[in-house]
């Protein structure tokens, strides 16, 4: 369920950017999505608790999904 929901969410983000500034705006949400995304791994690798490492885990899909829906947004302008 948190893919569904991730996603959409990133998809959300996406359409609200490129509401704002256009295609820059969408290739923005991507960036800081990925950028997340990278934060979240280096954070995980230096969790000293098994519970610290699930709750960054979590977290860290949760980004990893929404930079998948805001993926769609960009792939239809790819020629």
């Amino acid at each position: 369920w948190m893919n569904l929901f991730a996603r959409g969410l990133g998809g959300f983000f996406s359409d609200k950017a490129n509401a704002k500034a256009g295609m820059r705006g969408r290739l923005w949400t991507q960036t800081i999505l990925l950028a997340i995304e990278g934060a979240l791994v280096l954070v995980f690798a230096n969790t000293a608790s098994l519970t610290g490492a699930i709750v960054c885990m979590v977290f860290f899909s949760l980004f990893v999904q929404a930079a998948e829906g805001s993926s769609y947004g960009i792939v239809p302008y790819v020629d």
